[in-house]
């Protein structure tokens, strides 16, 4: 399914910039400092001897030890950018945006000591790209490169935000740069999105197979791995292969959102929509974001269920207009969202301000489908092409660009695209399968 760039890839970044810390801030956090597989900064007593972080390694207690040591070292900058990296993780793992606030001020205080600091410029461009601020993410990194152009950190969050703005031959770059000068987790996670977003699935596996390889010893990243092999094994059409690397993610971090994610995903395939529904009703409870919300809503619907997912969709636009009062850009989410299920008009608006800012591969499937709402698919097809012209293997790019050409009577494509969704889908989106179905139906 379309998706804008893992968030648990910001995440990481954030979470490797730990490691780039003040050794005093390290002790602050309970023993002397230790790097984990990806980068995270643990400590002797953090994972009880397991080499898994406990609950003494998590972003609240984290955070709350950071906060401590401030009061006792106000003037710590690199403790100040720590401490605002901790509020970006808990916006992460708690989908709540007002996070976002927090980690700002404490960037304000960190720059107001040090404005030049590779380290405090990195961690503003991590701020930037967790609100989907992409411009603003590349310019602090740039600027943090100028300064230290050997910060893997600074450079992995470059290929993020290039990758945000459709910018793929750079942001591959990037992503090579920043393994050349720290491999591990999370540079070998970018570089298998980026070969994820050229299509090459098995390239893409390969890579993940590395960052969850490497990551043994540290669960969060474990579990991010494990989810994502299970994504590509999906995409590949091996379900089971997907249900056993949910399952290692799972094992490595029972609360792992996505992961849940994944199972309610496979449930839906199974025909058990039962399950898929108490599934996805647990994964928004823990994390409601919008992609979790749509595709449960989506779900109802399949099932004859339209107050509930009525219910869905409202929390859907709840929870855009809090991220919007925090400085999320969440045009893009709304462009499908109101497309799929609300007002045509404002899809095109909200895809059009996307458009405006950044041109990827998703900002083009917006506009296509938010044209095709309004009727008007000729324009459409051209974005649609846009959208799909590197390869992905997304079923929601596909079907979309499938649905214009079947509006416009190009059978042949149309059908190719169509089954192309259909193939990826595996029945995992049961509205968007009979969709598809029915266009099919309807072609010559």
């Amino acid at each position: 399914m379309g998706r804008l760039l893992r968030p648990a890839l910001l995440g990481a970044s954030a979470l490797m910039l730990a490691g780039a810390m003040t050794l005093t801030a390290a002790v602050a956090l309970g023993g002397a400092p230790d790097r984990t597989g990806d980068g995270t900064l643990t400590t002797s007593g953090a994972a009880g001897g397991t080499g898994r972080p406990g609950p003494a390694g998590s972003p609240t207690s984290s955070v709350a030890a950071l906060q401590q040591r401030l009061r006792d070292v106000p003037n710590d900058h690199r403790g100040w950018a720590t401490l605002s990296l901790g509020y970006v993780e808990q916006a992460r793992v708690t989908a709540d945006p007002t996070f976002y606030a927090k980690a700002d001020a404490a960037l304000t205080r960190a720059a107001r000591l040090a404005p030049g600091d590779s380290v405090v410029l990195t961690a503003r461009a991590t701020l930037a790209a967790a609100r989907h601020q992409f411009h603003r993410a590349l310019s602090a990194a740039d600027r943090a490169i100028d300064v230290n152009p050997y910060s893997a950190q600074a450079w992995a969050v470059r290929s993020d935000a290039l990758t945000e703005l459709g910018r793929y031959r750079a942001a591959h770059a990037a992503a090579v740069r920043a393994d050349d000068l720290e491999p591990g987790p999370p540079t070998f996670a970018r570089l298998s999105y980026q070969a994820e977003l050229r299509g090459d699935l098995a390239e893409a596996t390969r890579l993940m197979r590395l960052s969850r390889d490497a990551a043994t010893a540290n669960a969060p990243a474990y579990a991010f791995a494990s989810f994502h092999l299970g994504e590509l094994a999906r995409a590949s059409g091996d379900l089971r292969g997907a249900g056993r690397h949910y399952a290692a993610a799972l094992s490595a971090d029972p609360t792992y959102a996505p992961a849940l994610a994944g199972r309610a995903r496979l449930a839906a395939a199974r025909g058990d929509y039962a399950a898929s529904v108490r599934t996805y009703r647990s994964v928004v409870a823990r994390l409601p974001l919008p992609e979790y919300v749509a595709e449960l809503a989506d779900l109802y619907l399949a099932t004859g269920r339209p107050d509930q997912a009525e219910q869905q969709l409202a929390v859907a636009a709840a929870s855009a207009r809090l991220a919007a009062a925090n400085e999320v850009r969440t045009d893009l989410e709304t462009a499908l969202v109101e497309a799929d299920h609300g007002s045509s008009a404002d899809a095109l608006r909200a895809a059009r301000a996307e458009w405006s800012v950044r041109r990827t591969i998703h900002t083009a499937d917006a506009m296509a489908w938010a044209l095709h709402a309004v009727g008007r698919d000729r324009t459409a097809l051209a974005y649609a092409r846009q959208a799909t012209a590197l390869g992905t293997q997304d079923a929601r790019l596909l079907f979309h660009r499938g649905a214009v050409e079947a509006a416009l009577g190009l059978d042949g494509p149309a059908r190719d695209h169509l089954r192309a969704a259909l193939r990826i889908d595996a029945g995992v989106a049961p509205l968007r399968e009979q969709q598809a179905r029915h266009l099919l139906e309807g072609l010559s």
